[in-house]
C-alpha cells in the first residue's frame, strides 16, 4: 500500500501592519470593496493589536506630513486646505470644537461599542474650482446631520499644494452617535448602521444622490 502524500499547507498571507506613519493603517477599509473614489471605514478601538483614539486619528487627518507623527495634540493648527465641524441642531455648540469633540469620543466611548468614527474619502476630482468641492463634501456632511442626527468633521485635501499627483478629495470623520435631544454625546444611542459593513453601501448611496443634485 503507498504511503498517504502529506499534504502541503498553503502559506497563509502575513497580516499587514499598522504603521504609526500611515493613519489609514489603522481601520479596515472598503469591505464591499472600493466605489469610483468613494472610501469608508470604521475607527475602532483597538485594530490589528493597536489601541486606536478618534482624537489622535482626526488630528493626522487635519495635519499632514511626517512633522506630525508624535507630535504634540494639544495644540491645533490644522495645514489641510479647510477643516470645518458639522453638528446636527440638538448639539451643543461646544462641540464644533475639534478638539473638544474628539476628546469627547475617546471619554464617552462605550464599553459595548467597538466603533469611534466612520471614516469617508468623498472623491471631488471632477470638480473644476476648489471651493466647489468644499461646499459639495460640507454640504453632504449637512445632510448626513439633517437626516441621521450625527456629528462629522470635513477635510478638504488639494494634494496639488504640496505637488502630490493625487486628485482633490474630502474626508468625513462621523462621530456614530445620535443628537435626538440634548443630553450630550455621552448619552446618545449608535447609529449602528453606519457602524457595520453595510455602512459603505448606505453612505455611498447617499453620496451618489448627493453628487447628482449637485450637478
Amino acid at each position: 500500500m503507498p504511503a498517504a502524500k502529506s499534504k502541503v499547507l498553503a502559506k497563509k498571507p502575513a497580516p499587514k501592519k499598522t504603521s504609526q506613519k500611515d493613519p489609514l493603517t489603522w481601520l479596515y477599509l472598503n469591505p464591499d470593496k472600493a466605489s469610483n473614489g468613494f472610501v469608508f471605514g470604521v475607527l475602532r478601538k483597538t485594530f490589528r493589536g493597536r489601541t486606536n483614539s478618534a482624537h489622535e486619528f482626526g488630528f493626522r487627518k487635519c495635519h499632514l506630513g511626517s512633522t506630525f507623527v508624535g507630535a504634540d495634540r494639544s495644540a491645533w493648527n490644522p495645514n489641510a486646505e479647510k477643516v470645518e465641524v458639522i453638528l446636527p441642531a440638538k448639539a451643543d455648540d461646544v462641540l464644533s470644537d475639534l478638539d473638544v469633540l474628539l476628546h469627547q469620543v475617546d471619554e464617552f466611548a462605550s464599553p459595548n461599542e467597538a466603533g469611534l468614527l466612520t471614516y469617508l474619502t468623498l472623491p471631488l476630482g471632477d470638480v473644476e474650482r476648489i471651493h466647489i468641492g468644499w461646499e459639495r463634501a460640507r454640504s453632504y456632511a449637512v445632510k448626513l446631520a439633517n437626516l441621521r442626527n450625527v456629528a462629522s468633521i470635513v477635510i478638504l485635501h488639494s494634494p496639488g499644494s504640496i505637488g502630490a499627483a493625487f486628485p482633490l478629495h474630502a474626508h468625513v470623520l462621523i462621530v456614530p452617535r445620535v443628537f435626538l435631544n440634548g443630553f450630550g454625546l455621552r448619552h446618545g444611542a449608535f447609529d449602528r448602521e453606519i457602524l457595520c459593513d453595510e455602512g459603505q453601501a448606505v453612505l455611498h448611496g447617499l453620496w451618489e444622490d448627493h453628487g447628482d443634485a449637485a450637478a
